[in-house]
């Protein structure tokens, strides 16, 4: 009898897979500023104010030595003429002897002349008052902002996938047979 033996082996494939892979790396923008800060200057000169208080001290009698020499000189002068003035009056007086205007009379009116007081506020005039007033200087110097941009950028890193396919077993068909007799009889 025959016998078949069939023997067969499927081939087998393998893969290879190498996953795709993606990174990326980012870099991030940056903003440089470079600040210059504003300055304001403000210079205010101080007020001058002139006080001319002279006419305030000659109503206390307290001058300078020209206006006291001067207001001296004007009073001495007034006196003398008004002295002067008396005694010629009073000569002429006399020299009328029709009159009968005598020395006792001349005392007698020497004596009753009324004297006149008078009670004011010293100072009688008010202190002259200038002032030299000057405006604020003010200078600005303006600040600056200088601006840099890095940019950003995105680096990717890429690696495609593959898949590699190879055969892992191969495949075979075997085919044998065998005849064995029987000889029994």
């Amino acid at each position: 009898m025959l016998q078949i033996r069939i023997d067969q082996q499927f081939a087998q494939i393998g893969l290879n897979i190498t996953k795709p892979f993606l990174s990326m790396q980012n870099i991030k923008p940056q903003i440089e500023l470079t600040i210059e800060e504003p300055k304001l200057e403000i210079h205010s000169p101080r007020p001058k104010i002139y006080i001319d208080q002279r006419e305030c001290f000659a109503d206390k009698d307290r001058r300078n030595i020209e206006a006291f020499t001067a207001y001296w000189v004007g009073i001495a002068k007034n006196k003398a003429q008004e002295a002067i003035a008396k005694i010629s009056s009073e000569g002429d007086m006399l020299a009328q002897i029709e009159k009968g205007i005598t020395i006792e009379d001349l005392a007698a009116q020497a004596m009753d002349t009324m004297v006149d007081f008078n009670v004011t506020a010293v100072p009688k005039q008010p202190p002259k008052i200038e002032a030299d007033v000057r405006p604020v200087e003010i200078k600005l110097h303006r600040g600056t902002v200088d601006l840099k941009l890095h940019r950003g950028r995105v680096e990717p890193n890429f690696q495609w996938g593959k898949v590699q396919v190879y055969i892992e077993q191969q495949n075979y068909l075997k085919i044998s047979w065998e005849e064995s007799f029987n000889r029994k009889v």
